[in-house]
């Protein structure tokens, strides 16, 4: 993803920079993934990292993406044909919490992250939960009188909330966790029905 003429490109050692980002990031923190530490792995000068990212925060931001889409694929294969839309969605996000409890606290780290922008917070799960949503209301599943927009955050700050409780809690026991957020997703399920 190099810039050329104010463009961004794809080229091998993007990849390799991000490939290497993600495995220390996810088995290491945030922490440990410094543009210093980019350079050593992969025996390079600072600006070849600079000449393809802003910063070591646009890095970051990539980690998650590629997490969140990772934790989103694992998500979709709790989803069963012939199931009602919110026993599937309930199933979803059950899957999600799991996996991500299953994974460790860095790969929770970056599940949550988000960038702000002018049409509000921006993450991969809240958008993709959003399009869910809105797919349920145009099938009919979901209330029309539903603003997709909000039920998606309710379900994003459920997820992230509680298994980053999981994650800094080694008193907070899994099933408590997966209990607690089922009981919001019950509610907000119950709140968008038609």
């Amino acid at each position: 993803m190099a810039f050329s003429k104010g463009k961004r490109i794809e080229d091998e050692t993007s990849k390799r920079i991000i490939d290497l980002a993600v495995n220390i990031g996810c088995k290491e923190g945030p922490d440990a993934l410094t543009v210093t530490r980019i350079c050593k792995e992969l025996n390079c000068d600072r600006r070849v990292i600079y000449n393809r990212f802003r910063d070591l925060d646009e890095i970051n931001m990539l980690v998650a993406n590629r997490c969140n889409e990772e934790l989103i694929a694992k998500a979709k294969e709790a989803v069963k044909e012939g199931e009602s839309y919110f026993d599937n969605f309930k199933a979803l996000m059950k899957e999600a919490l799991t996996y991500i409890y299953e994974r460790n606290a860095f790969f929770q780290y970056y599940t949550a992250l988000y960038k702000v922008t002018e049409e509000g917070v921006r993450n991969e799960i809240l958008q993709y939960l959003t399009e869910l949503i809105e797919n349920g209301k145009k099938d009919g599943d979901v209330s029309s009188e539903t603003d997709c927009r909000e039920a998606a955050e309710s379900m994003w700050v459920l997820i992230t909330g509680i298994s980053g409780m999981l994650a800094t809690n080694v008193n907070y026991k899994y099933q408590d966790g997966l209990k607690a957020m089922m009981y919001g997703v019950n509610a907000i399920s119950a709140y968008m029905k038609p």
